[in-house]
């Protein structure tokens, strides 16, 4: 998307959706629909830019700016000669999830070994299900970190991937027909064909 301000339909509907999707989880709709914007754009934009495509104040996308690089789902950054603040979706997004679950089992996992430590032998019931809890935390943290370390190697795989298609693209462009001399002759597609 090279013009926020040209949204097509569906790439509205697609922001709009993002803003309910992150409502229900309890964030503003205008940080999910910041968000969806800024998945979308080919370029950081500024606060302006934001409050343009999206048809609300400035003021409204400075505040719900403000709850997205905390959550660490965008970055500000600068452009060389402007002295405007721009915003990106960040990169690290998805690993900035894993971390924010890794908290959550944690704080979950302390839970439990303090009301373990509140029982006595014949609560046994209760340390039962006590314990389930804590085992359950551990499991999820150490699977939490496999998962990132094979998400990492993907992620690595996949940009080398796209990179290496990328120079290849560049090296061998797409033969455009049109600029062929003679190429709307049959002989002369069929030599074409051949030598791909």
């Amino acid at each position: 998307m090279a013009d926020p301000e040209q949204l097509t339909f569906e790439q509205s509907e697609y922001i709009e959706s993002l803003g309910v999707f992150f409502e229900h989880f309890g964030l503003p709709r205008l940080v999910g629909r910041l968000l969806g914007l800024l998945m979308l754009s080919d370029r950081p934009l500024t606060l302006d830019d934001m409050a343009r495509a999206l048809l609300v104040s400035r003021a409204s996308v400075s505040t719900n700016i403000r709850i997205a690089l905390h959550n660490e789902y965008v970055a500000r950054v600068g452009i060389p000669g402007d002295r405007r603040d721009f915003y990106r979706f960040s990169d690290a997004v998805w690993e900035r999830r894993a971390l924010l679950m890794v908290e959550a089992s944690k704080a979950s996992l302390s839970m439990a070994e303090r009301g373990l430590a509140t029982l006595g032998p014949e609560d046994v019931r209760a340390r039962e299900r006590l314990e389930v809890m804590r085992d359950y935390c551990v499991f999820s943290i150490e699977e939490t970190y496999r998962m990132q370390e094979r998400w990492s190697e993907r992620k690595s795989a996949q940009r080398a991937t796209n990179a290496a298609r990328a120079a290849s693209a560049e090296r061998y462009p797409a033969l455009d027909h049109a600029s062929v001399p003679g190429a709307d002759a049959p002989d002369a597609n069929v030599a074409i064909e051949r030598d791909r």
